[in-house]
């Protein structure tokens, strides 16, 4: 396995985490492999640790290789007082979008099969990917990235979200602790507290999904009172009217951020449920079928 941390700006506060597969599964026997992004959440604000790694190692054993992209954040070492000033939105889609490309750049040498690159996102993570997902095409982007685009290879073959943020953050939040943390990912998203109706619609992922939107995996749990299933339901109904390829679980019960949700990574009991880890096989059924429509 090549492993290594390849940092996206001079002042390294955005990174991708490589982990490549060799390409020998057997004697003599070679195969190229598809590539997973991972995109950790943490409210645009910081990245959450146990949806990077812990996420990369079951996809690891399912054959992907994995690159963990740690975006800038717009918080600094999870200080509320210390501000990352190159960590206003869109910041962490363009390093997305550049992840993309370094992962076409050094295809040969990762061993990649570059008509198999996916992305999984949680939580503000899930925004990111899901932006990607329908904009990967959209001038707003493209025109502020350091190269050009060949084709569509910046077009995802599909994304993983979970439990995703898939609108800007309420201000009017009635648990407290979340309501101050809205605020801080309004300046970060908006550039100032209190945006308007236009550029609440401008952060929206439903107004942008389209016939060119890439097939999408969804799942969310009843009891996330982070972020909506009631949205996600009604994000999934806009990808079936626009004859998106979608798959949607919504499980009972379970509270925000679970991740993979077993207890390899549980902070305390808290964090396993039995139910809600079964996504990622029923993840990894849909990627296989995804794959083999693709050829």
């Amino acid at each position: 396995m090549i492993h290594e941390k390849i940092y996206l700006n001079d002042e390294k506060t955005g990174y991708v985490e490589v982990y490549a597969l060799d390409p020998q599964i057997s004697y003599k026997v070679y195969r190229k492999r598809p590539a997973m992004v991972i995109c950790p959440g943490g409210a645009y604000l910081i990245s959450a640790v146990k949806e990077g790694e812990a996420v990369a190692a079951q996809y690891l054993a399912q054959g992907y290789s994995c690159f963990v992209l740690r975006y800038t954040t717009f918080l600094k070492d999870r200080d509320e007082t210390k501000i990352n000033k190159n960590g206003y939105y869109p910041t962490q889609i363009l390093e997305l979008l550049e992840t993309i490309h370094m992962i076409h750049m050094h295809a040969e040498e990762w061993n990649i099969d570059t008509t198999k690159i996916f992305a999984t996102g949680f939580s503000a993570g899930g925004h990111i990917i899901g932006t990607v997902a329908n904009r990967w095409n959209d001038s707003y982007f493209i025109n502020q990235l350091s190269f050009i685009p060949k084709g569509d290879e910046l077009k995802l073959a599909g994304c993983i979200l979970g439990y995703p943020m898939l609108e800007g953050p309420l201000s009017n939040h009635p648990n407290i602790e979340l309501r101050k943390q809205a605020q801080l990912m309004e300046t970060c998203l908006y550039g100032h507290q209190k945006p308007t109706v236009e550029e609440r619609e401008q952060l929206s992922l439903i107004n942008y999904i389209t016939k060119n939107t890439i097939p999408t995996f969804i799942w969310h749990t009843t009891d996330d009172n982070v972020t909506s299933p009631e949205l996600t339901s009604n994000y999934v109904l806009h990808l079936q009217q626009k004859g998106v390829v979608c798959e949607y679980h919504l499980l009972s019960g379970g509270k925000h951020g679970l991740s993979i949700a077993n207890e390899l990574y549980a902070k305390d009991d808290t964090e396993i449920n039995s139910r809600i880890e079964k996504w990622f096989p029923l993840a990894i059924h849909w990627l296989k079928y995804i794959k083999d429509e693709g050829e």
